[in-house]
């Protein structure tokens, strides 16, 4: 985490089981099946902004995708799927706004 006047940074990894492979200030719920709750320690005072990425070996993610589903300032989720489905992946993430 970084916090560069009144903003905040977090970013981090989540194993496709939810928990953390890098990163801090930040833990990862997997509430069903693909789907990821990440909630933060310091609360943003509003809406975040969360970016999100597949991780994992080309021939495991070439068909991935991640969606934001909703945010909140103390979280959001996020699902990763494949064309047909949900499916449980690891991501990186990065979410930045005011504190």
């Amino acid at each position: 985490m970084a916090i560069i006047d009144n903003h905040q940074h977090i970013y981090g990894g989540v194993s496709e089981d939810g928990s953390t492979m890098f990163g801090e200030d930040f833990y990862c719920d997997r509430i069903r099946e693909g789907t990821y709750m990440v909630k933060f320690k310091q609360p943003f005072a509003g809406l975040p902004t969360p970016v999100c990425t597949i991780n994992g070996q080309e021939w495991r993610t070439f068909d991935k995708s991640i969606a934001i589903i909703e945010a909140q300032p103390d979280q959001f989720i996020c699902v990763t799927s494949s064309p047909e489905r949900p499916v449980n992946c690891s991501f990186t993430f990065i979410v930045f706004g005011e504190i």
